[in-house]
């Protein structure tokens, strides 16, 4: 134990009165144990730290500022084992000067081959992190390896911007970081280009960018198995294709084949088969639809439609019904996260939501909806639903007031955005 962090240990037993027989009554380590450590003849480990910050009343990571040094050998070499275990708490609890300065550390060696391998532990703590869906938490380590890994086309590079595209797909940063990984998906394995191809698949389609969701759709499905991968990719193609005037035989074709994939697959085709009817203007489908997403737990996702049909059908009580009965639903997408699919799926519904307000002759209400929906479907990056919403916006212009103008007017100025309520 460093002399810093024995020091700090002590003034904290000495302001509780407690000497080394204290300390293992309320700890629970054992008191041999503690002797060796104290002695400078055990190593402390950051899980027996954690252990004398709790017994001691302290805050979580009360020492980590002294621990730093001693996730370094006497060589000062990384100590893998120490290191990677408080890399890992404090990019999960989010110490962030601890992590800039443990960064700062690994940065300063000048050699070559022991940066190089403080990077890779870098990167190692980092997939840790992302895979236990500790996602947000993952994203400074990633950036570092991006910044310093001096192998620009490594695996680890790759896949470090790979995973942070995942991470900030749906806010500002989405776009740029799209491109990197497109640069650099060759240069990753295959199973990280499956599913980077799948999500660059995914992020085009909440998007609605329906031609880049095809394109990428059909490199997924060049790439896939018989798998997962392999029905998602016919799935979305199935969806860009119904957008991009595919004929209904073509549509039907796609979703027979992802049907074939296994019982998961063809669940979702008899939905989809359902949806497509409808899409193509079979409007009279959506009860059939309606009934078969009635138990599903993703039901969520086919409100919108369904709200959509029933508003066209001039069905305005079954609409009314609908949004009564789901409230608690819609609810439940409008608290996900901004980043989520279930988001998406809100704004889709508040734009079915606004159309139902227009055939009600709440024409008010729906401009104020229709903007609102304008504004975060622009905010997020799906540029069509931003558009139609416009359109349904000067259909209804001779309606317009005052604040709805400033309101418009602001959309449409960028430097403006942040400013619209």
């Amino acid at each position: 134990m460093n002399a810093n962090l024995f020091d700090n240990i002590m003034k904290k037993m000495q302001e509780n009165n407690w000497n080394r027989t204290d300390l293992a009554k309320h700890s629970g380590l054992h008191l041999s144990d503690i002797s060796r450590i104290f002695n400078h003849k055990q190593s402390l480990s950051l899980q027996n730290l954690d252990t004398i910050t709790k017994s001691l009343g302290l805050d979580e990571g009360f020492f980590y500022s002294f621990y730093l040094e001693e996730c370094f050998n006497e060589s000062r070499y990384l100590d893998k084992r120490k290191s990677e275990q408080f890399l890992y708490n404090c990019a999960d609890k989010g110490f962030e000067g601890l992590l800039l300065s443990f960064f700062d550390l690994i940065l300063e060696e000048r050699s070559k081959p022991i940066r190089n391998k403080s990077l890779s532990s870098i990167f190692m703590v980092a997939e840790k992190l992302f895979t236990e869906g500790k996602e947000r938490e993952s994203l400074p380590l990633y950036e570092v390896i991006i910044e310093n890994m001096p192998d620009k086309f490594s695996e680890e590079v790759a896949i470090s911007y790979f995973r942070r595209f995942y991470i900030v797909r749906f806010t500002e940063e989405g776009q740029y970081a799209l491109g990197q990984v497109l640069e650099h998906i060759a240069y990753m394995p295959k199973k990280i280009q499956l599913q980077a191809y799948m999500w660059i698949t995914a992020t085009f389609y909440i998007r609605r960018e329906w031609k880049k969701t095809l394109y990428y759709a059909q490199r997924l499905e060049k790439l896939a198995e018989e798998d997962e991968y392999y029905g998602r990719a016919l799935l979305y193609q199935s969806f860009a294709l119904r957008c991009l005037g595919g004929s209904l035989e073509e549509v039907l074709s796609l979703i027979d084949r992802y049907a074939q994939v296994n019982e998961y697959f063809a669940e979702i085709a008899i939905g989809n088969r359902l949806v497509t009817y409808i899409d193509f203007g079979q409007l009279d489908y959506v009860d059939e639809y309606f009934n078969w997403l009635k138990d599903r737990n993703d039901i969520f996702a086919g409100l919108p439609r369904v709200l959509e049909a029933f508003v066209k059908l001039s069905r305005l009580e079954d609409a009314k019904q609908l949004i009564t009965k789901y409230q608690h639903i819609i609810n439940e997408m409008a608290k996900s996260n901004v980043s989520s699919y279930k988001q998406q799926m809100y704004l889709r519904f508040r734009y079915a939501y606004a159309l139902y307000l227009f055939e009600c002759n709440r024409i008010s209400e729906g401009l104020d909806e229709v903007l609102n929906v304008a504004f975060n479907s622009k905010k997020i990056g799906i540029i069509e639903r931003f558009k139609q919403c416009l359109l349904i916006y000067w259909k209804h212009r001779e309606h317009v007031t005052s604040k709805h103008e400033e309101i418009y007017l602001k959309l449409l100025d960028t430097d403006q955005m942040s400013k619209v309520p």
